[in-house]
């Protein structure tokens, strides 16, 4: 009785294995608005569909347990297939007191994280976001889901969403202008 052999395979050919296609997706693009209570996402693909949008917030109390809750949100955003750039909206420096000390926490973990991944983005100023959107550097927020709309055709039932569709729309009108 001779010793079972493992790993031959006996009476069969062996299947030539077909290459692995790597699954090629167009470029993705997203826009962020990072708060703590009304944090937005968009993702569009380079026809402008959205693939994906989320609107969240953070229900701890401590600074430091929110940007962990927020993180677990945000952190898929450079697994994205195709990603191409993302577009996040500045903090604004008319805020004051201990609130522009956190955002500055929120979004530099944020920016780091992107940078530690090599993943491409910008910071937009709220200013020049609504100037892109509306023509005008200080709309308020009601016009900017207006102008969202009628720029574009996509209605939104709130204004950080209709922020970050227009940061993706920045991102991809980037992509386009190059």
């Amino acid at each position: 009785m001779g010793k079972k052999k493992t790993g031959v395979i006996t009476g069969q050919k062996k299947k030539e294995e077909e290459p692995q296609r790597k699954e090629i997706r167009d470029p993705m693009f997203v826009g962020m608005d990072p708060s703590y209570n009304g944090f937005a996402i968009v993702v569009l693909d380079k026809t402008s569909k959205i693939i994906d949008q989320m609107l969240f917030g953070s229900e701890s109390e401590e600074v430091e347990d929110r940007l962990i809750e927020l993180e677990k949100k945000y952190e898929f955003i450079p697994t994205i297939a195709g990603l191409h750039s993302v577009c996040i909206e500045g903090p604004s420096y008319a805020s004051n007191g201990a609130y522009i000390l956190q955002m500055g926490a929120l979004h530099f973990m944020i920016r780091v994280m992107f940078k530690k991944r090599n993943v491409d983005f910008k910071v937009i100023a709220p200013g020049t976001l609504k100037k892109f959107v509306t023509g005008d550097g200080r709309a308020k927020k009601d016009l900017m889901l207006l102008k969202v709309y009628k720029k574009w055709g996509e209605e939104f039932n709130d204004d950080n969403l209709a922020d970050t569709y227009s940061l993706a729309r920045m991102a991809l009108e980037e992509y386009k202008n190059v």
